[in-house]
């Protein structure tokens, strides 16, 4: 599982820390998912964050993968939710409209966007932590917009 922790305030957003929170491939369901929460709150409480934002999911044809995926967005929103994190959700085709202007694009082209779109160090070359600073990014404009909209009202 991708994370990014992102600070918006200014035009290009800056990266705080990213990447993967790593679990045992050995470890049993239960404890996989344990070593993600205690990941994720341990990562909560140290950057404090406001909001949390993920992919909405989507229909995978590999039912196996999509229950994974489903048990760790879930843990995600459970330490969100337990954390009184504001909680965001966004399509893959909403992240790739945001990134790269196309509903279509592909991972790669979300990489090539990712620094123009926010400082970096090196290039994201995992798609996991690419995807994480995509959903930072789609969540970040998301919320500049709702801001000056509901300042203009």
């Amino acid at each position: 599982m991708g994370y990014a922790f992102l600070v918006a305030a200014t035009e290009r957003a800056t990266i705080l820390e990213c990447g993967i929170v790593d679990v045992r491939a050995s470890g049993t369901a239960a404890e996989r998912l344990l070593a993600i929460s205690e990941a994720l709150d341990e990562l909560i409480r140290r950057h404090r964050p406001v909001a949390l934002a993920v992919e909405r999911l989507y229909f995978n044809k590999n039912a196996q993968t999509a229950m994974r995926v489903s048990e760790a967005r879930g843990v995600a929103l459970l330490c969100g939710a337990r954390a009184g994190l504001e909680i965001a959700e966004y399509t893959p085709q909403e992240v790739k409209i945001c990134v790269t202007g196309n509903g279509r694009g592909d991972k790669k082209a979300v990489q090539r966007m990712l620094p123009h779109l926010v400082a970096l160090d090196a290039p994201i070359t995992q798609d996991n932590v690419a995807d994480a600073v995509a959903i930072a990014l789609t969540h970040a404009q998301r919320a500049r917009f709702a801001a000056a909209v509901a300042a203009a009202t």
